[in-house]
């Protein structure tokens, strides 16, 4: 087969169909394949390349806007796409009496440092009532100035590279998982239970700011963009995080209709983000048209067997990561075990196309830049061993 351009190969592979090699993603999806920001830097002194301030991409997580020099040097496929604002709205970084760092968002939502990541603290709807979320002061959507330069930058890079272009949704991707910070996780789930009402209402308050929100993206740049990213945490490492079936009647109607929203406006491919053990929401996320589920921990429970994985769903839903985790062999393996860990989930995911070889959610801090190396090395071997027979 001759040589396919990363647009081309990224696209086709989410067809199901088989490329010159497999595509690769560092970066491409800004909050979830790259990298925390001290590995990064570990592994841009490793490679001796010099740097200017590092670029966070989504301060939660510290995660970061990966180099050129890093995407050209391990063959990275994808370019990260994500709105800015709006412009009322600044990350105010301060301090509490304890030393913990903390900042509010544009929806009012408390972050605070736990030591690696900003956690949301203090929700600021617990107990409320309907007419509580009624008068919250929701931030406006479509607020012009948070597609501000983005259809010059979305153009530039369509034109000047072959990049697919991967857009990230707003609220981290989510949809229910947003709802629950403003009464905090525990009483969400409580609630879907006792006061159903209460999550309904701030599903539909997520739901409506998605609407607004995809349809001023979509409209400044859905015709450059592949890929766009939603998420939502539906497991644990061990299990499901609630019965199916409450998250098949509160849940699943509002990814429906956000999802049917996006592909009616753009013709794109939906990438799903969710951790965990969530073998049994897998015909839902076929259901919703999903395209492709990222990252496929296999760490988590009846997430390892990918060959089973590919077997029973790889004909309607593709893979978006499916490799190694920072937690396990990647930051504690040799790099020769980092080196089989790929070659056995590209021999279990790749054959008929459907899978785009990246990391299981970012690669965290404590991962030694050699192995990083390693891992990004043996992602763009395997990728290019895959179709050979």
């Amino acid at each position: 087969m001759s040589e396919l351009t990363s647009r081309e190969r990224v696209i086709k592979a989410l067809n199901h169909e088989e490329t010159d090699r497999v595509p690769i993603d560092i970066g491409g999806i800004y909050n979830l394949t790259t990298l925390h920001r001290d590995a990064y830097v570990n592994l841009m002194e490793y490679l001796g390349y010099e740097s200017d301030e590092v670029e966070i991409a989504y301060f939660n997580s510290q995660s970061v806007i990966v180099d050129e020099r890093i995407r050209e040097r391990f063959k990275s496929d994808c370019y990260p796409l994500h709105p800015i604002g709006p412009a009322d709205w600044e990350l105010k970084l301060q301090q509490d009496e304890n030393g913990k760092k903390w900042y509010k968002d544009e929806f009012g939502i408390k972050w605070q440092t736990s030591g690696l990541y900003y956690d949301p603290v203090e929700p600021p709807l617990k107990d409320c009532t309907l007419e509580d979320i009624d008068n919250y002061p929701w931030p406006d959507p479509k607020d012009p100035s948070r597609v501000e330069d983005l259809k010059a930058e979305a153009k530039k890079i369509y034109e000047e590279t072959d990049y697919a272009l991967v857009l990230s949704g707003p609220l981290g991707g989510g949809i229910y998982v947003p709802a629950s910070w403003f009464l905090g996780y525990q009483d969400f789930l409580i609630k879907m239970i006792t006061d159903p009402e209460i999550v309904t209402a701030l599903i539909d308050k997520m739901v409506q700011f998605h609407l607004g929100w995809w349809e001023l993206v979509l409209d400044e740049i859905g015709d450059y963009i592949q890929v766009v990213v939603l998420s939502d945490d539906l497991g644990t490492q061990e299990a499901p995080l609630m019965n199916p079936e409450m998250y098949r009647k509160y849940i699943k109607p509002a990814q429906k209709e956000v999802i049917s929203f996006i592909k009616s406006r753009a013709d794109v491919k939906v990438v799903y983000h969710c951790d965990g053990a969530i073998n049994d929401f897998l015909p839902d996320l076929i259901d919703l048209d999903v395209d492709a589920l990222n990252p496929v921990q296999v760490s988590a429970a009846g997430m390892d067997d990918t060959a089973r994985l590919k077997q029973e769903f790889g004909d309607q839903l593709s893979f978006w990561g499916g490799t190694c985790g920072g937690q396990g062999v990647l930051a504690e393996g040799t790099p020769e075990e980092i080196r089989q860990e790929v070659k056995k989930r590209v021999d279990h995911l790749a054959a008929g196309g459907g899978l785009v070889l990246a990391s299981i959610h970012n690669i965290q801090k404590d991962v030694p830049p050699e192995n990083i190396v390693a891992f990004y090395d043996a992602l763009y071997e395997y990728a290019c061993l895959a179709y050979q027979g």
